[in-house]
């Protein structure tokens, strides 16, 4: 194996578990650095995400996609479900992943699609319970993606104790009652789906928000001793308990649309007292008659009807020597998501359900797209009505940014790159940037690596002056 900068970070993350596995910071290094390569995990990694999948302390979204790949080997042969079952019901991590985590895997998912329909159809669930019962979890995790078909269907009414995992309860959609029509739909998708799917967070944090400032350099603010925090957007919640374990002297206020995307936000942040969650506009977010230090706005801006404006209003409520965090679609990294809308074509005029969620899903996989059907989010209904069918999408352009920059007043700090990779690569790019701040260079970059910013620009940024 190419012994590049994540090989290196893997390679001492799992040698210091070895050593020292009852650190809390050390289990959190490995399964961090597990989470950004998964691609890299083996064997070698299996004893310490056993150990860590049902830790408390450790998110298990960390192992969605590397369990699996470590295991890949060892997975059974889909075309013999009968003794995939028996595999799967006698193996701890594999029960212990499908419970956990939201499968993120297509191979496994293969598995235990071909698994469940046997369970089904054979009527062997009672031979399985424990199985069963993992597989009826997993369906409440990733919102009943997988596909079925028309015979597992007309069985469902003959094993109701099985029907959840097929088709898990839907949330309880709370209205939209906002008077501008796309945010009203937007939130009116998120009552329906709430997004992002997640269980709970790392407890430990390997870097403070103040460390992560310093890093932009020494013109980056300071924040004060206990700053207020805003996220704008905050969804299920995901990112604000993060952002509230990151700064455990801030007070953090995330506001979201949709009230069912706040209804489980309180449920897996509670406990969390420097939290506080209101259904909220961003774009009345002077409302709030508050100012913040820090704001926060990721995967937002690119759904509102006009982003510029949305992003005006939260600098209207930055501190005069606050940062922000913004993150936001990349038009070219999104090209692929453009080419599978174009390969699911009619299905792309229908109404969406997860019926519809899961045709997609079936067409896409039968003829993959990459970077979409790799997506995490490809794998459960609220992650590829968000990727794919998103009521709207305003796509960003690095001359776009830098034009609500300058029109915003604000000064770029740091742009960030998804892998140490991809820092090496940019440095040999520009030298002469450490801390990622020509935006040239930066438009420059992604024209020769237009994948790059798949999983969004993300930019810190303060005051012009």
């Amino acid at each position: 194996m190419t012994d590049t900068p994540s090989v290196k970070r893997l390679a001492a993350a799992t040698s210091a578990w070895r050593a020292a596995a009852d650190d809390a910071a050390v289990r959190t290094r490995l399964a961090v650095q597990l989470s950004r390569r998964p691609d890299l995990a083996d064997a070698s990694h299996l004893p310490a995400i056993a150990a860590m999948i049902r830790d408390p302390e450790i998110d298990p979204a960390q192992f969605e996609r590397a369990g699996w790949v470590a295991l890949g080997p060892a997975l059974p042969d889909p075309a013999d479900p009968q003794a995939a079952a028996l595999w799967l019901d006698r193996h701890d991590l594999a029960i212990a992943l499908i419970e956990e985590t939201q499968v993120a895997d297509a191979a496994a998912e293969r598995v235990l699609s071909a698994v469940r329909r046997w369970l089904l159809l054979d009527r062997k669930t009672g031979a399985f319970p424990r199985l069963a019962a993992a597989l009826v979890r997993q369906a409440a995790i990733n919102g009943g993606a997988w596909p079925f078909d028309a015979e597992e269907r007309a069985a469902l009414p003959a094993t109701p104790d099985f029907l959840a995992a097929y088709l898990p309860a839907p949330p309880d959609a709370a209205g939209a009652d906002f008077d501008a029509p796309v945010t009203r739909a937007v939130a009116a998708q998120y009552g329906r789906w709430p997004y992002p799917v997640w269980q709970r967070a790392n407890a430990v944090t390997l870097r403070s928000l103040a460390e992560t400032l310093r890093a932009c350099g020494s013109d980056a603010p300071v924040l004060p001793d206990r700053p207020n925090i805003l996220v704008a957007g905050c969804g299920t919640g995901r990112e604000a308990m993060t952002l509230a374990r990151l700064a455990p002297d801030a007070t953090v206020t995330a506001i979201e649309l949709s009230d069912t995307s706040l209804t489980v936000a309180r449920a897996r942040c509670a406990g969390q007292a420097n939290l506080h969650l209101l259904r909220h506009d961003l774009h009345a977010v002077a409302e709030l008659g508050q100012r913040f230090d820090y704001i926060v706005c990721s995967g937002v801006l690119h759904h509102l009807p006009d982003p510029e404006a949305g992003w005006a209003a939260l600098v209207g409520v930055l501190a005069p020597r606050g940062a922000m965090q913004v993150a936001l679609y990349s038009r070219i990294a999104r090209l692929p998501v453009a080419a599978a809308r174009m390969r699911l074509g009619a299905l792309m005029r229908e109404p969406v359900s997860d019926d519809l969620i899961r045709a997609a899903r079936r067409q896409l996989i039968a003829a993959p797209v990459p970077s979409v059907t790799d997506s995490r989010d490809f794998f459960s209904t609220a992650g590829v009505h968000d990727l794919l069918f998103h009521v709207h999408e305003d796509c960003f352009d690095v001359p776009r940014i830098e034009r609500a920059i300058d029109a915003l007043g604000l000064k770029l700090l740091r742009f960030g790159l998804p892998t140490p990779e991809d820092a090496a690569r940019y440095r040999e790019l520009a030298p002469h940037d450490p801390l990622h701040r020509d935006v040239a260079a930066w438009h420059a970059y992604e024209m020769g690596h237009p994948s790059t910013f798949a999983g969004m620009y993300r930019m810190t940024l303060t005051r012009a002056s």
